[in-house]
């Protein structure tokens, strides 16, 4: 059991990019490589997950980690990023919602300075910009008002 407790984080990453690359293989388009449909994002988001998890399954198996006790900040911190992002979307866009999901992300990594977290709220939200608004044309309402 106790070799078990480490595999949990990457079997669960596992499930849910099997969950999504299932869900999108078989109830979504996937398109083409020129014109990509509403199932391709969720295909390579899950397939990226599924290699994550394998890899953080092999790193456990070849060097196991010894269970830590959960940080109740950071988990408040990533459902507070993730909540965040989704009440802020349809408020005032994507990019908005992705720099305030940052910066509740970050807000709990100790030592972590606010001059840096803003740095790298908006360099994420620049990011999401570049590559999806304008690199992909995926119709995000960027900022709600412009």
């Amino acid at each position: 059991m106790r070799r078990l407790i480490p595999q949990i984080g990457p079997l669960i990453m596992l499930a849910a990019g099997l969950f999504f690359v299932l869900g999108a293989v078989t109830a979504l388009d996937l398109g083409s490589f020129r014109r990509m449909g509403p199932g391709a994002f969720p295909l390579l988001v899950g397939g990226l997950l599924c290699l994550l998890a394998l890899i953080g399954l092999v790193q456990n198996l070849r060097q196991p980690l010894a269970p830590d006790h959960p940080d109740p900040m950071a988990v408040l911190g990533v459902v507070g990023g993730v909540a965040a992002f989704a009440f802020f979307t349809p408020l005032a866009g994507v990019l908005p919602a992705t720099a305030v999901a940052v910066l509740a992300t970050g807000s709990v990594i100790p030592g972590f300075r606010w001059r840096y977290r803003i740095l790298l709220a908006l360099g994420v939200a620049l990011a999401v910009w570049l590559i999806f608004v304008l690199g992909l044309g995926i119709p995000f309402i960027a900022i709600r008002g412009l």
